[in-house]
């Protein structure tokens, strides 16, 4: 969903059991009700183990808990939609006292997380970038509910913590944003990320350098050194030609994942969806110049 803020005019994507009619409590999960939130999540069971949350087993809710909120958009993958600070997350599922309009009209009446809506952050579809993980050690398993309290997952916290700490803003170096980008395909973002990894880019060139003394474009020839002299000496870019992996973990990156390239064909490339490979972009230039 882009705005959890009622059904109408949005969707659920690639929902499970839970909304096979397009229809679910979670639909509601950020509108602002006299001041509050209330969000819902189907957990195993009939309720939420909040003993893993430092809660006793006698306790039916506890305060003061960072509650992030993930889902699984149509391009893949599972992402950070938003999160609720200073939350209060209830052992079983709670019913709203006095429902607002758009939760009365989508059928919400009831929640397990409650939050003050001045603490809730919802991030717009284009910084929905932050992939976590699932079938991998650390990563979140079949439960809708995951307390990453694994050694393991600790890095994925941090990552997090990171994120709600600049309160969404984007990381990435300002780039023209395609259609996927806006849409919110965190793949194609991790893949943007890969190819600015300055390590394995200059290790890139510093291997096509010594094998064949130049760094030229793989797409069209282009040689910066050669036309722009000591200016361009050294200068070129790298394009991750690998397909934009269906796992959700993380992908290693080795050398002959990339390719050197000039700025216009990457941009080409990048402006493309799904994106050219590089033997297709280079065929459609020799068809163009006969």
């Amino acid at each position: 969903m882009n705005k959890y803020n009622g059904i109408s005019g949005d969707s659920i994507e690639r929902g499970g059991k839970y909304n096979k009619h397009s229809v679910g409590h979670e639909v509601c999960n950020f509108t602002n009700n006299k001041g509050t939130v209330y969000g819902y999540v189907q957990p195993v069971g009939d309720s939420i183990k909040i003993e893993k949350l430092g809660a006793s087993k006698k306790d039916e809710a506890i305060d003061g808990v960072t509650v992030v909120w993930t889902a699984g958009p149509e391009s893949g993958g599972t992402v950070v939609v938003g999160w609720y600070e200073d939350a209060t997350v209830f052992r079983n599922l709670q019913t709203i006292d006095s429902p607002s309009t758009l939760h009365t009209k989508n059928g919400v009446t009831s929640y397990r997380v409650k939050a003050p809506a001045s603490k809730a952050v919802l991030l717009p579809v284009e910084q929905r970038e932050l992939i976590i993980p699932r079938a991998v050690k650390g990563g979140i398993g079949q439960s809708n509910v995951w307390f990453a309290d694994k050694e393991e997952s600790q890095e994925i916290v941090s990552q997090v913590i990171a994120l709600i700490s600049t309160g969404g803003a984007s990381s990435l170096p300002d780039v023209d944003q395609s259609k996927s980008i806006q849409e919110g395909n965190p793949r194609l973002v991790a893949h943007f990320r890969r190819e600015r990894n300055a390590a394995i880019v200059k290790s890139k060139k510093t291997t096509v350098l010594k094998a064949t003394g130049k760094l030229c474009c793989e797409v069209c020839g282009f040689d910066f050194k050669k036309v722009y002299g000591d200016l361009g000496d050294g200068f070129c870019e790298v394009h991750h030609i690998r397909p934009l992996s269906k796992s959700d973990g993380e992908v290693k990156t080795e050398l002959k994942d990339l390719a050197i390239i000039c700025s216009n064909c990457h941009r080409i490339i990048h402006r493309t969806y799904p994106m050219l490979t590089i033997e297709k972009l280079s065929k459609h230039l020799r068809h163009n110049r006969v």
